[in-house]
C-alpha cells in the first residue's frame, strides 16, 4: 500500500530516473577510486583553503599592568 498512486507510465520514469542517478553515483566512485589508487587525478580534489592566521596577543596587551 502506497501514500501516492501512478500511472504506469509515470512509475517506469521514475525507476528510470533513480536507475540512472544510481548509475550517475557509481561511475562517480570508480572514477574517484580510480584516480586515487592510480593517480589518473580523472576528478579533481576540492581545495582546501588556509586557515587564517590568529593573531598573538600579550599578557600585558589584554591587561595593562
Amino acid at each position: 500500500m502506497g501514500l501516492i498512486w501512478l500511472s504506469d507510465a509515470r512509475h517506469h520514469q521514475l525507476q528510470r530516473f533513480r536507475r540512472n542517478t544510481w548509475k550517475a553515483i557509481a561511475l562517480c566512485i570508480v572514477l574517484r577510486l580510480a584516480g586515487t589508487a592510480l593517480g589518473f587525478d580523472l576528478v579533481e580534489p576540492a581545495r582546501s583553503q588556509p586557515a587564517a592566521p590568529t593573531p598573538l596577543y600579550t599578557l600585558e596587551q589584554d591587561f595593562r599592568l
